[in-house]
């Protein structure tokens, strides 16, 4: 592993790079100063950063840092840092204080995170009202719950958020770039996390993470329905990679709530009821999602699992309904509640038969 020299005043920012790609640095020595943590890579001990324990500002590595007159009065190891969030009173770092690689990504190993903490940089706290502290106390516990997140997922050498057909389609030295700059950002869990980071030019430490599994990216959240710009809730790519001799197939699936604009709040019910907002914007909005999807993948083929009775028959039909004004994108209706319950899983021939000629299509 080589790195490029540069001074830590210059606005420039350093790459860490093997042969023509971009690498991270993937074990850091944590050093706790009363003032301040120092993070600092075991290979290039010259590279790295401190962040205040006063008010979590963040700074390059300087001489001192790097050979410090005193002693830490802790030293670890940590594998990566996911970013840092700001509270009422203080900044929190976070940190992966172990891992597991779990297998390959075309070629490069891939990692789960086992474990992350979340460091202090809140010395300010003792300044601060009582309710202030109150709130700051309340947010913290929070933070625990962030830190057993599960199912992150990330790689050293490689951004594990573009599928292999977008990969394919790259420029020349798109490996080259830092890695949070390869990932897709609608993936990448810990985006808002890192952007200290990028803002301080840390390129080399900043690692994008995944929440799903080698083979599922997906982003999951308690909504339903699109946003006006065609954005849908619970969206999950799906991708199906097959290795052998050499050749390299892809399988693509993008899944995600009925593109219009509607809502189901959750609550305790078995089946809570949902409501279609009646907006001059839905068919705008049905158009918006769909060209998205056709210039991220190509040609689309709109398969519509949902059932045709009561609410979800409602949403359906007015989804059919849209469909009708894009003549571009091949709508499929396909009642998986009816023909496929009491698991009669051989019905999905009928849909097989349906989408068969565009799979041929599409290679």
């Amino acid at each position: 592993m080589e790195a490029s020299s540069s001074s830590p005043s210059s606005s420039s920012s350093v790459t860490v790079a093997t042969g023509d790609r971009f690498r991270l640095h993937d074990r850091l020595e944590l050093l706790e100063f009363a003032d301040k943590y120092v993070v600092k890579s075991f290979e290039s001990p010259n590279r790295g950063f401190s962040i205040s324990r006063e008010d979590g500002d963040i700074q390059p590595l300087d001489g001192a840092d790097v050979d410090p007159p005193v002693r830490p009065y802790r030293t670890s190891t940590i594998y990566g840092v996911a970013g840092t969030i700001r509270l009422v009173a203080g900044t929190y770092i976070l940190v992966i204080t172990s891992q597991k690689e779990v297998g390959e990504f075309l070629g490069f190993p891939v990692f789960r995170v086992m474990s992350m903490q979340f460091l202090p940089c809140n010395e300010a706290l003792k300044f601060s009202t009582s309710e202030e502290k109150r709130d700051e106390a309340y947010f913290m516990n929070l933070l625990r719950i962030v830190e057993s997140t599960p199912g992150l997922y990330y790689s050293y050498d490689t951004d594990i958020t573009l599928n292999l057909q977008r990969r394919c389609k790259l420029t020349d030295g798109w490996m080259a770039k830092p890695i949070w700059k390869q990932a897709d950002p609608r993936f990448v869990w810990n985006r808002n996390l890192l952007e200290d980071l990028i803002e301080a030019k840390l390129d080399e430490f900043v690692i994008p993470l995944l929440q799903g599994n080698i083979l599922c990216y997906r982003t999951r959240m308690w909504r339903r329905g699109a946003n006006l710009q065609g954005d849908t809730a619970n969206s999950i790519e799906t991708e199906q990679l097959l290795e052998t001799e050499g050749f390299r197939s892809s399988f693509l699936q993008f899944r995600g709530s009925v593109p219009l604009l509607w809502e189901q709040i959750v609550d305790l019910s078995y089946k809570p009821r949902l409501r279609i907002i009646d907006n001059e914007q839905t068919p705008k909005v049905v158009e918006r999602h769909f060209l998205d999807l056709s210039q991220r993948y190509g040609d689309v083929v709109a398969v519509d699992l949902t059932d045709k009775h009561g609410d979800e028959g409602l949403l359906s039909a007015a989804y059919a309904n849209e469909m009708k004004t894009l003549p571009s994108v091949r709508y499929c209706s396909f009642d998986f509640h009816h023909f496929c319950s009491n698991s009669n899983f051989d019905k999905l021939q009928i849909l097989y038969d349906q989408v068969s000629e565009d799979f041929e299509k599409q290679g």
